[in-house]
């Protein structure tokens, strides 16, 4: 196994793949590029302008996000190697293409289509059976930004001319939000975690629920698309799928080539968390089992917000900030809540999000 990893980012993804790539006994250099670095401390940073220096003590790169210049990725993968693939990357960063992919494994999503100006949206608006659709960047606008509902062409003008091009899929009903967390080594060995049930604000995830509820059914159906999609990609590393389920069946809602916030509460929770399998994959090294008793549960913390007691009676309780500065609607930490019995943990859970998020 490769021992000096480079990771792309300075954020809070990063800072936790620093930690545990210290714990593994890894050497780690970080490249930092628009952010204000949280990763003191746990390796040499680099300026995007120092891009050699910095793949100098690399063995392999990484990265914390998807949408990072073409010109830095090409360097990377020429080099020393990225890990995803910069093939994988490319597809799953725009939506379009990462849609397109998903069409062609026949792993379900809603139906959608490509508009690269608002007439080409206005025209589809017209062929279009559904009466809203939701339309998205193809590139950018997480945590509910980049996102707009269209019922009407006079909807349409919330769009600015530069949020060209989106995607415009139809509009369905959403029983619930769920995710899977799946990680791949180089000999195509794959292991997923288990699912999380998600809790949403206005587009933000603020807490996921192990384990979730999901009939063995879903949970067999979201592990063969995980694997369908890493095998087809030839993907190394974590990825995240987020599900949507409708009228009981899943369909995909959005893929993340990278460690993902639904698998935070696996720090604590499993012998191999997200961020420990991303770092020994990424190296070389060989997927890890997965092991997990009980339940779990991840809550957010947003703004300047901490919860005033933690819950007692049975539950751990862990917290993790990232060195933040205070910011609405900025992720500055996560609690993780961990015990036996689930309906405890959701109850504590859902009075955290209460507290700190108000009543959903």
């Amino acid at each position: 196994m490769k021992t000096r990893l480079g990771i792309i980012g300075c954020g809070q993804l990063s800072q936790m793949l620093g930690e545990a790539a210290n714990r593994q006994g890894v050497s780690v250099a970080f490249l930092c590029l628009d952010e204000i670095p949280v990763v003191q401390g746990l390796g040499p940073i680099f300026e995007a302008s120092d891009l050699e220096a910095f793949l100098s003590v690399c063995d392999v790169v990484t990265v914390e996000r998807e949408s990072i210049d073409d010109v830095i990725l090409q360097r990377v993968r020429d080099t020393v190697g990225l890990a995803p693939r910069y093939e994988a990357l490319v597809v799953l960063r725009e939506r379009d293409t990462q849609k397109a992919m998903l069409d062609a494994l026949e792993i379900p999503t809603s139906p959608w289509f490509c508009a690269a100006s608002r007439e080409a949206l206005l025209e589809g608006m017209a062929a279009a059976p559904q009466s809203a659709l939701r339309c998205k960047r193809t590139l950018g606008g997480y945590d509910g930004g980049g996102q707009w509902r269209v019922t009407s062409a006079a909807d349409s003008a919330q769009i600015p001319d530069d949020g060209f091009p989106v995607i415009a899929e139809a509009e369905i009903a959403i029983e619930r939000e769920l995710a899977i967390v799946v990680a791949r080594d180089s000999d195509g060995a794959v292991m997923t975690y288990p699912m999380t049930e998600n809790v949403m604000r206005d587009g933000i995830l603020i807490g996921s629920l192990v384990p979730a509820n999901v009939t063995d059914a879903m949970t067999d159906e979201a592990t063969r698309f995980a694997h369908s999609l890493v095998n087809a990609m030839d993907y190394v590393g974590v990825l995240a799928i987020e599900f949507f389920v409708t009228e009981e069946r899943l369909i995909v809602n959005e893929i993340a080539p990278r460690v993902h916030n639904t698998g935070h509460w696996t720090i604590g929770a499993v012998g191999a968390d997200q961020f420990t399998q991303h770092v020994v994959c990424t190296l070389g090294g060989k997927v890890r089992e997965v092991s997990f008793a009980g339940a779990a549960a991840m809550v957010n913390l947003l703004d300047d917000k901490f919860p005033a007691t933690l819950p007692e009676g049975g539950v751990r309780s862990l917290i993790q900030t990232y060195g933040k500065g205070h910011r609405k609607g900025r992720k500055v930490g996560h609690v993780t809540l961990l015990g036996l019995d689930a309906n405890v943990i959701r109850e504590a859970a859902k009075n955290l999000i209460d507290e700190l998020h108000g009543a959903g």
